[in-house]
């Protein structure tokens, strides 16, 4: 039984994503969704100052469970809604977040995709899950999707792959899923940006044959950009390009490595528009 993965707070940030997996669930063929809560992520911290005692009370802790029961009723309802035919599940763990994942995926092995919501500009509230996402995202051993507060979804066909001109071997975590691309009748739009000003010809026409070569079946066009700021120049070509989604590659260049090394603000944050695939 293929399954989504969506890690789940008090905010609109992760019920958006909720949304999101249910039509995803629906034009990807999955059958189940599981929903992972955190006991205690930002109401209080469970402090133990020893065995037997902490700085919770047990009010607070069943006022707490009790809304969570309340929070999964009305996200299973959402799938049910849009999804009537999708099983959905529910976890409540009390690991921190990126644990809790961990020890999911392990013993759910039929989970193939986590979805992640992610804070932007439109949020009103900070999302438990949405602070997590790098280590989510560079721990799990199955592709993660990001999507945005302000994100709904629309069917995928338009798809942009930010690449590296120095690593094309990376682009093969991609013809892992080409079956799944060609199924679903896309058009790929590869990127190289260059921090410098002039591009290495021979490097270019690797870059060309080695694509042409195995995406043949494909339509797919590449494209070069000049742009200091990398983030910058790949949130306008996804712009312009009107990209339904950004898939990030593993490896030290990738989209998620730009995301991570730099101020979120300047990369997540500002990607109000398009989700973005992370590859395993």
């Amino acid at each position: 039984m293929r399954t989504i993965l969506v890690p789940v707070d008090f905010t609109s940030t992760t019920e958006n994503a909720v949304r999101i997996a249910a039509d995803w669930a629906k034009a990807y063929e999955y059958q189940n969704i599981i929903l992972l809560k955190t006991a205690g992520e930002s109401e209080f911290d469970y402090l133990h100052i020893a065995e037997g005692h902490s700085f919770v009370n047990e009010e607070s802790v069943n006022n707490l469970l009790q809304r969570t029961e309340l929070l999964f009723a009305q996200l299973m309802k959402i799938v049910a809604e849009k999804s009537p035919e999708i099983k959905v599940s529910k976890v409540l763990s009390d690991w921190t977040l990126t644990r809790s994942i961990n020890e999911l995926l392990k013993n759910e092995p039929s989970v193939e995709l986590i979805i992640l919501g992610s804070d932007d500009q439109t949020s009103t509230t900070e999302s438990f899950v949405s602070e997590h996402i790098i280590s989510i995202a560079r721990t799990s051993p199955v592709k993660t999707l990001i999507v945005p507060h302000s994100y709904h979804y629309t069917t995928v066909k338009n798809i942009f792959i930010p690449c590296d001109i120095k690593g094309i071997k990376r682009l093969e975590r991609l013809f892992h899923h080409k079956s799944v691309i060609h199924k679903q009748d896309v058009r790929l739009s590869f990127l190289n940006i260059n921090s410098r000003e002039k591009e290495d010809e021979s490097q270019k026409k690797e870059l060309e044959d080695y694509i042409r070569e195995h995406l043949t079946e494909i339509p797919s066009s590449i494209h070069y950009s000049h742009d200091e700021n990398i983030i910058k120049g790949i949130l306008n070509f996804a712009a312009s390009d009107k990209a339904d989604l950004i898939i990030a590659l593993p490896g030290k260049h990738s989209f998620l490595y730009y995301l991570a090394s730099r101020s979120i603000s300047e990369g997540i944050y500002q990607n109000t528009h398009q989700p973005v695939l992370i590859l395993k």
